[in-house]
């Protein structure tokens, strides 16, 4: 059976959570012209993209996934090195946007067609662990009332 044009646009679909909705963008050319392994959220209405890529282990086969970025208004900006590129979130967002990121990585693991990130071969294999980058996203302090 042949794949419609939208599958290859979006092949990916939405993954709803209790926390809410995530899905796999996959690669793209980013803000800084460069390849970029994108996912996005809905979150607070909107649609917010960020980057994953792989954290290699010692034996250059075998790999954890890293969260290298989140907060990007269009996936086409990921990549784009300016803090102000990103949105800024509270502690108790960041909460929920981690939940999400976690538990789509997670699905993504179960896909019968996973994203390329999560591919493994007979030598190669996700070791299960997700690490968020330093300065992964922005910190937003929250009002005092």
């Amino acid at each position: 059976m042949s794949k419609d044009v939208k599958d290859y646009e979006e092949p990916f679909g939405w993954q709803q959570f209790s926390e809410g909705r995530a899905r796999f963008v996959g690669g793209i050319r980013g803000g800084d012209e460069c390849r970029h392994e994108v996912y996005a959220l809905e979150f607070q209405g909107r649609v917010i993209y960020g980057e994953i890529a792989h954290a290699f282990l010692p034996n250059d086969n075998d790999y954890n996934i890293e969260v290298v970025s989140f907060g990007y208004g269009m996936e086409e900006n990921v990549g784009n090195p300016h803090p102000r590129a990103r949105g800024a979130y509270t502690e108790g967002e960041l909460d929920i946007i981690r939940s999400l990121i976690v538990r789509l990585i997670r699905a993504g693991h179960t896909f019968e067609e996973r994203p390329l990130l999560l591919m493994e071969t007979a030598k190669s294999h996700f070791m299960g662990k997700i690490i968020f980058r330093d300065a992964w996203t922005n910190l937003r302090q929250e009002a005092v009332s």
